[in-house]
């Protein structure tokens, strides 16, 4: 037998942390609370749930545990929840600074604010754009909003005009607005720099005959998003920010694109960076895929503004303006767990289609007819030539993407690239680098201002076959750089991505390969929606009967109290 099988596996830091307590506190009842409030917050719950069976009096008369008023490493609730006290702090911080900066200062908008509002919307249909109009009307006097919507739907450019109007109103009270925009990535940052100039562009040509009137206006927009981390300032060695209560941000507005994604400890360090008159913009889609991290923040707050105190802080948006066809009409049924309408919507007029696998030999064969797609021969005459121009390059990339829910085995993105790349090579006979050969960045790399999900391609570039990046300078424009693959900070190819890597993005075509065992952890309703609402014309699920089955009934809840905490 292998030495590897006789050697126990490292404790988990739940476990570790269990036998810890039980060694310096003698209470096995408090070591068990403690590892199940530790194993949860590594599963994304801020906080365990006990079984009825736990003697939650003699842990709740431990000395080590309290009821949230006093500092202590457990707080146990009424209900038997039970918080490590980071998560139960985090909680209660973004609760409060939610509460506060909600207002009902939300009044009707005066002539001039009519006016503007009438302009920002010339030329958009009434009828589709009826929930951006209402959206900005909304967010006028408040100072805590969020707007969100499926894929699509207009949410970065309805934020460009809820900016513009709120200097506007600001530039005629004879004040300014000063304004940052953050994500949680350096991918998410890139695309709402882009986003938002390309916006800016094209109210331009909306605002054309009042443009004189609307430029100081314009004039004020941020060049370019930051990541939270940087926007708050990052001190990784001292495990803090720079940027906090005490040295809140220098703005009046911030904006946070893709705030699903934000856990509970970003989220209450952005709330405490605030200064206290400032205001709040959260943009996202509270049904995909939540935080890695502890926490479902934004899907939380969505939920909570049913009711008071932030029944008037929410906008939805539900015109999708993004997708050709019909395919917008898949992404909803997917939302809603609606089996028999998605099997019903599965064929070409949907842009949707079905393709069953089973086991890893159904796999092989999907892969062989993938990447037989003319998207590929698309894609190597550009890549081919002779210093390629970067743009058609990227774009021809984006046309075609495979999804994966994981990263390892044969159903998983590292095996896939694997294969795809061994049959690229072959066709090429250059080694392991040839042109078309896209890489996607594992970790943020400040000095070759690279980032964490930042994808790249190898073109030839002044006869030396490099790795082209496609990132956005300080005034929001696109640009491409350079650099050799022995230059590259750690990366993988992206033939495959897993589905929480491709969050954000968007591909012309999509195909979903969700592993065949219908009882794996790792599939929900959430993983499947963020999958195929990537796609813009059409999308492909792989997938067995009993995995697309079970993704559709499974809803991830994770467990906490922010919105009891909410609605208190």
């Amino acid at each position: 037998m292998p030495l590897k099988t006789l050697v126990p596996p490292p404790p988990s830091m739940a476990v570790a942390l269990g036998r810890w307590a039980r060694q310096r506190s003698g209470s096995a009842v408090l070591a068990r609370a403690l590892e199940e409030a530790s194993r949860a917050e590594t599963d994304g719950h801020a906080c365990a749930r006990l079984d009825v069976g736990a003697d939650l009096d003699a842990l709740r008369a431990h000395p080590w545990v309290s009821d949230g008023g006093r500092l202590a490493p457990l707080v146990l609730t009424g209900g038997g929840d039970c918080f490590l006290w980071r998560n139960w702090v985090h909680e209660a911080r973004i609760a409060a600074h939610v509460k506060a900066h909600a207002s009902d200062r939300n009044g009707a908008l005066d002539a001039d604010a009519e006016a503007d509002l009438e302009a920002l919307f010339a030329g958009v249909d009434p009828k589709k754009g009826a929930s951006q109009i209402a959206a900005v009307r909304a967010m006028v006097g408040q100072r805590f909003f969020m707007l969100s919507g499926g894929p699509g739907t207009g949410k970065t450019t309805t934020v460009l005009r809820m900016l513009l109007m709120r200097q506007r109103i600001a530039q005629r009270a004879g004040t300014a607005c000063s304004i940052a925009m953050a994500a949680p990535t350096g991918k998410a940052a890139q695309r709402l720099s882009q986003a938002v100039r390309q916006g800016a562009d094209d109210l331009r040509l909306t605002l054309v005959t009042k443009l004189d009137e609307w430029e100081p206006a314009l004039a004020t927009l941020p060049d370019s998003a930051k990541t939270l981390h940087r926007l708050l300032g990052s001190m990784p060695r001292e495990d803090r920010f720079r940027h906090d209560a005490d040295s809140p941000l220098p703005y009046d507005l911030v904006v946070v694109d893709e705030a699903s994604m934000v856990d509970l400890a970003l989220m209450r360090a952005l709330l405490d960076a605030l200064a206290p008159t400032a205001t709040l913009i959260l943009i996202g889609d509270p049904d995909q895929l939540v935080s890695v991290s502890a926490g479902s923040v934004l899907a939380d707050l969505v939920a909570s503004a049913d009711h008071l105190p932030l029944s008037r802080q929410h906008a939805r948006l539900d015109h999708v303006w993004r997708t050709e066809g019909r395919l917008a009409e898949v992404y909803e049924v997917v939302r809603g767990g609606n089996r028999d309408a998605l099997i019903a919507m599965l064929t070409p007029e949907f842009g949707a289609c079905w393709q069953r696998v089973d086991d890893a030999a159904a796999v092989g064969a999907r892969l062989r007819e993938w990447i037989r797609r003319p998207e590929w021969t698309a894609l190597n005459e550009v890549v081919a030539q002779a210093n390629a121009d970067p743009t058609i390059a990227f774009a021809r990339l984006r046309s075609l993407q495979l999804l994966t829910a994981l990263r390892d085995g044969p159903f998983g993105a590292a095996d896939i690239n694997r294969w795809i790349d061994d049959q690229r090579r072959r066709r090429h006979e250059l080694g392991i680098w040839y042109p078309g050969r896209p890489v996607l960045v594992r970790h943020n790399d400040y000095n070759r201002r690279l980032y964490n999900g930042d994808v790249g391609v190898a073109l030839w570039h002044e006869d030396r076959l490099k790795v082209c990046f496609e990132t956005t300078d300080a005034q929001g424009n696109t640009q491409y750089r350079y650099l050799l693959p022995n230059e590259l900070p750690d990366h993988d190819l992206s033939y495959a991505l897993t589905i929480h890597k491709s969050q954000g993005s968007e591909y012309n075509h999509v195909a979903v390969l969700l592993p065949p065992d219908g009882d794996n952890r790792i599939l929900s309703r959430q993983l499947l929606y963020t999958a195929v609402s990537r796609a813009r014309i059409g999308v492909e699920l792989w997938t067995s009967e009993a995995s697309l089955n079970n993704a559709l009934r499974k809803v991830i809840e994770r467990a906490g109290g922010l919105r009891q905490r909410l609605s208190e």
